[in-house]
């Protein structure tokens, strides 16, 4: 089953255009509550659970406020991947003797 279509808003009046935006206000607001729910989580899984999502309060659907859920995993989850990476970085670049190197990289641990 196809769940996306191509669409052009050359055409759309001012209502729609206004409700769509109102969408995209919303779905900001539900991916920033749950980055901040999940940042919180030791180890954050991949597919939300339904618990977690029902404490997220919004008009939206629930499909949508979990397409958001999982979004904002993957956010939480790749920047705490990529912190491991430089940590990690680091401690190679300390043992090998490339403090130069390893300075640089500790602006951004």
């Amino acid at each position: 089953m196809i769940r996306c279509s191509k669409s052009t808003l050359k055409f759309s009046n001012t209502a729609k255009l206004e409700e769509l935006h109102a969408f995209i206000d919303e779905y900001q607001k539900v991916m920033k509550s749950s980055v901040d729910l999940l940042w919180e989580q030791d180890k954050v899984p991949k597919f939300i659970p339904k618990n977690t999502t029902d404490k997220l309060d919004s008009w939206l659907t629930r499909r949508a406020i979990q397409c958001a859920a999982k979004q904002a995993s993957g956010i939480v989850r790749g920047t705490r991947k990529k912190q491991e990476q430089r940590i990690f970085q680091h401690k190679e670049l300390v043992k090998q003797g490339k403090f130069k190197q390893a300075r640089r990289l500790k602006k951004y641990i």
